[in-house]
């Protein structure tokens, strides 16, 4: 297979320097010119780690010290080393605090032992998968025991299996163990040694589920080889798609992968079904399809519970008027046009128009325009415009979607329309063509409102009192979750992103002042990378914060990318070990 997309030249590097240490020259990663790899060495950490398993709970390295204790400088550094070769496969730990792990093994050395640049370089990972974080003692103790096991094999056996990658599987697979819970990291092992042969997947249920979503791929059905079938599939894929394409991004994550049922309003303890009754612009035998229609939408939206958008439908409906409002990147202008489009059942009925300090009535409603030389004529503005279509109309909706509500002058922009969105069943007359107007009842609107935005305090009662508010505050249902869905469904090895946030929230503490999911919603997942992500934090997070941090800016640097990112990876060791085949099955 291609490098795959994404990940970086050095990472490759660092995978060939860990083959050939490990099963060539028995050298050492660090420090070339030291034999660290020896059959010698490994059973020493065998004796002092294997053999003392401590299958309990806790701070892995404190755990890992404790073993060690006694050991000579070579063990001490391989003991190192292995952890560099345990942790380089994944994601969910970030490459400085997989380095930070390593360097503090090695202050256990009594001689100086560096971490060379490469091998920092090359620490980024190639998949997510926690069990690298949770199960680390298992991992090292099969790493261990299978280098010991080729160790006892003669030279030009090795040799032999080095050049086939089907032979090394059947060796890597013919290897037995007593400990549980290492197959990722035989899975992930694979990958290290043959990465042109093997996928970067450590799930054997995913590689299951990969073959069984492109079966149809394979001309003459499944084999009992199951890396051997994805190698087909990739192939085939390969006629027409991007080399080093990902089996976890789009599109062949959605060919493969169960997507995980949505939370209904039942599930989320809400209380009784959804009534959207007959308001403006919904009659009684519509209202089912509008349910129906909003239902999906919130699900394609990954908004929990998935009844949201039809309740909030059922406050539109019933007042004529919403304001979504919450702090930035919460999706509120999104969610409005896509509900919007919902209700209206077509964009061509949506009109999208944004408050800002110069706007006025005359752009809004209507007001004097140049017609000519010396001649100015009374015309419509948007509001106006879209009222009019709605009145020859009155069997469909139109929707008026107002972003940044709050950033005008609400009272000099609505002027007397404040009064209609009260009594729409009234005329009254306007200010410069001196014509009756009536706001028509299958006229909607929906306004937008940055609740970190200062100027929310400029609303006035009569505005608030006019229209229902609705929040999207990150951590509050329906946006609590959506960063981790999104990334579940679109780039899983990157799900540590809505930790990430979620930790900087808790620190952040005001809802108004969150950092929201949509910085990381990208419409093309594919070029979710760890790299790409590092720039989103550094040039979209922290200027969001930045604001909230003006007067303290020496508090900014607990929310830098690697800070946070170190902050979220757990590395305790969980004691109860599944029983799954992603925990320690060998068949195919």
């Amino acid at each position: 297979m291609a490098k795959l997309i994404g990940c970086p030249e050095a990472c490759y590097e660092a995978l060939h320097r860990i083959r050939e240490t490990s099963l060539v020259n028995f050298g050492s990663l660090f420090t070339p010119d030291r034999k660290i790899w020896t059959s010698r060495n490994l059973q020493r950490h065998h004796e002092m780690v294997v053999q003392r398993f401590d299958e309990g709970e806790g701070n892995f390295l404190s755990k890992y010290q404790h073993q060690l204790d006694g050991a000579d400088d070579d063990t001490i550094q391989l003991a190192a080393e292995l952890v560099y070769v345990q942790q380089i496969f994944t994601t969910v730990t970030g490459p400085k605090k997989k380095i930070a792990n390593v360097q503090e093994i090695l202050t256990w050395c009594d001689r100086a032992v560096d971490i060379p640049q490469w091998a920092i370089d090359g620490a980024a990972g190639h998949a997510g998968d926690q069990s690298f974080n949770q199960h680390r003692p298992w991992h090292l103790a099969w790493i261990n025991e299978y280098l010991l096991h080729w160790h006892e094999l003669p030279e030009s056996r090795r040799t032999e299996i080095l050049a086939d990658p089907w032979s090394f599987r059947k060796d890597v697979f013919g290897h037995r163990t007593s400990l549980q819970a290492f197959q990722p990291m035989r899975e992930a092992w694979l990958y290290i040694v043959f990465p042109d042969t093997f996928e970067n997947i450590s799930s054997r249920k995913d590689k299951k589920a990969i073959r069984a979503g492109f079966e149809n791929l394979l001309p003459n059905g499944a084999t009992d080889i199951i890396d051997r079938d994805l190698l087909a599939i990739r192939e085939s894929l390969g006629k027409d798609a991007e080399p080093g394409f990902h089996f976890y991004r789009k599109p062949y994550l959605q060919q493969w992968k169960e997507p995980k049922e949505p939370k209904s309003k039942k599930q989320a303890g809400a209380g009784s079904a959804t009534t959207v009754t007959p308001g403006p612009g919904l009659s009684t035998s519509d209202a089912p399809a509008v349910i129906e229609s909003l239902d999906e939408l919130a699900v394609s939206l990954m908004l929990e519970p998935t009844d949201t958008l039809s309740r909030w439908a059922a406050l539109l409906v019933e007042k004529g008027q919403i304001i979504l409002q919450g702090p930035p990147g919460t999706g509120k202008t999104f969610i409005a046009r896509k509900m919007a489009e919902s209700l209206a059942g077509s964009a061509d009925r949506v009109t999208v128009v944004q408050f800002h300090p110069s706007y006025a009535y005359e752009d809004f409603v209507e007001g004097f325009r140049p017609a000519g030389p010396n001649h100015f004529e009374v015309k419509d503005g948007p509001l106006k415009r879209l009222a009019a279509l709605a009145a020859a109309d009155p069997s469909a909706r139109f929707v008026l979607i107002i972003d940044e509500i709050n950033r005008g002058n609400i009272a000099k922009v609505f002027g007397e329309l404040l009064f209609l969105l009260e009594y729409r069943d009234e005329a009254i007359t306007l200010q410069y063509s001196e014509a009756p107007f009536r706001l028509p009842r299958n006229l909607l609107i929906i306004g937008t409102m940055n609740t970190a935005d200062r100027s929310i305090a400029l609303l006035d009662m009569a505005l608030r009192r006019r229209f229902r508010f609705i929040d999207l505050v990150p951590g509050e249902a329906p946006i609590d979750g959506l960063l981790e869905r999104f990334l579940e469904s679109n780039a899983p090895d990157m799900v540590y992103l809505a930790g990430m946030i979620d930790a900087v929230n808790e620190i952040v503490g005001d809802r108004h002042a969150m950092v929201g999911p949509s910085h990381f919603l990208t419409d093309d997942p594919r070029a979710l990378t760890e790299e790409w992500a590092k720039q989103i934090w550094e040039h979209s997070v922290i200027p969001a914060l930045a604001d909230r941090f003006f007067d303290n800016p020496s508090e900014m640097s607990q929310f830098l990318y690697d800070t946070v990112r170190d902050q979220v990876t757990a590395d305790d060791v969980v004691a109860d070990q599944s029983e799954d085949e992603d925990a320690s099955a060998d068949a195919d």
